[in-house]
Order: C-alpha cells, then sequence, then structure tokens
C-alpha cells in the first residue's frame, strides 16, 4: 500500500507513518518498493510472525518469573 492509502481513516500523520515505516524496515518486518512516484509498503509475514513467537516467549518468560516473585513475597 501507499502512504496514502495507509494513512487514510488514520489519526497518524502520513510522515508519522513513513517515520514508522522506516524503523519498520530497518527491522526487517515491511520491504518498500518505488512504483513511479510512489513508494508501496509490503509487510513481510514471515518476520512479523516471528517476532510474534519472540515477543510471546519473553511475555511467558516474564509471566513465570513474575510468578516466582509473588510466590516468594507471599
Amino acid at each position: 500500500m501507499s502512504i496514502t492509502k495507509l494513512a487514510a481513516g488514520s489519526n497518524v500523520t502520513r510522515q508519522g507513518i513513513t517515520k514508522h515505516l522506516h524503523v519498520m524496515e530497518k527491522a526487517g518486518l515491511v520491504k518498500s518498493v518505488r512504483h513511479g512516484r510512489e513508494r508501496l509498503w509490503q509487510m513481510d509475514q514471515h518476520r512479523v510472525h516471528q517476532a510474534q513467537r519472540y515477543l510471546k516467549q519473553i511475555s511467558s518468560q516474564w509471566d513465570r518469573a513474575l510468578e516466582r516473585l509473588k510466590v516468594f513475597v507471599e
């Protein structure tokens, strides 16, 4: 999608979306391609799923650590 389409209906400015997309591109979560005067953006689903799995793993570790701390404090 183009920045214009991504910004449609959003409270975030096109400049804000562009900054976020560039950060996500550096992380390998999205890719961009020039199409004439526009830059089209596409999510790399494989990388996003990898990130989700990693975050679930970290979340699980924190949940276990907090549960152990709760048991210890009680």
